[in-house]
């Protein structure tokens, strides 16, 4: 077991980490639950292995239960290349911006290819929309070509608020590349087809083929399993002031 500690966070390896150049994949509660539902769907459909865990006194007293099994609140999981950090409780404001530190810290420490945020952008006319598009935000001159050669549309102008906005300025204070996905999705409710275009974006940029055809027919068991987190999830985004990603255009230049 190999502990890490940063800014009053422990990242606990309980297995030897043996990526040389790793992706890490972030999937925290945001809009639509996009983060937790795609990483939660990635992990399982690449028999991805529990190789440690986050833990803080600034997380409250919270034990989340699998299969009779007690799991801590932040876990890690790793394939090859791929390691994937997922939540599926609410995350305190606090926590929040020791978190992001210490993600970005640990990427670095890890010699991290990226660290991949996987989030939703509410847009208000997501029920008329068949399949949810895209965006993405590269902190670096290569991440932003990346991006381009997968063909995943630019996040061109606007504003972010929240973890995954903190992880971006983390990482770019720790010179650790970020590349941020988010998807057209519910604002009010969990949103599994936004989480399955997130993957089928990722799959070009990490030349994966994750299938999501088994999460689109799960589409309404997920959004009821999901509905209690999705409603604390809207409460800490109003915490966190969380508003509307959206273009904001004519106002940069």
């Amino acid at each position: 077991m190999n502990i890490k500690k940063f800014n009053g966070v422990n990242v606990v390896e309980t297995t030897k980490i043996e990526a040389k150049n790793p992706s890490i994949l972030i999937g925290f509660p945001d809009v639509g639950l996009v983060g937790p539902i795609a990483t939660s769907h990635i992990i399982q459909s690449l028999n991805m292995e529990e190789v440690g865990y986050m833990e803080s006194d600034l997380l409250p007293p919270v034990i989340v239960v699998h299969d009779n099994e007690p799991k801590h609140q932040i876990r890690i999981f790793g394939l090859g290349e791929i390691l994937a950090v997922i939540t599926e409780t609410i995350l305190p404001p606090q926590a929040v911006y020791d978190l992001s530190r210490t993600i970005a810290l640990w990427a670095k420490q890890l010699n991290a290819k990226f660290v991949i945020g996987l989030t939703g952008m509410a847009v208000p006319n997501r029920l008329e929309i068949e399949k949810p598009s895209v965006y993405g935000i590269g902190s670096t001159k290569e991440a932003r070509k990346i991006l381009q050669d997968a063909k995943i549309q630019p996040f061109e102008e606007g504003v972010l608020v929240g973890i995954y906005a903190l992880l971006i300025r983390e990482c770019m204070r720790e010179k650790q590349p970020n590349i941020t996905l988010l998807a057209e999705a519910h604002l009010q409710f969990p949103d599994p087809g936004a989480a399955a275009s997130t993957i089928e974006s990722l799959n070009s940029l990490l030349a994966t083929n994750i299938d999501v055809k088994s999460l689109l027919e799960k589409e309404e068991e997920i959004r009821i399993k999901a509905r209690e987190l999705m409603r604390r999830t809207r409460e800490q985004m109003r915490s966190l002031q969380k508003v509307q990603e959206q273009e904001l255009r004519g106002i940069y230049v």
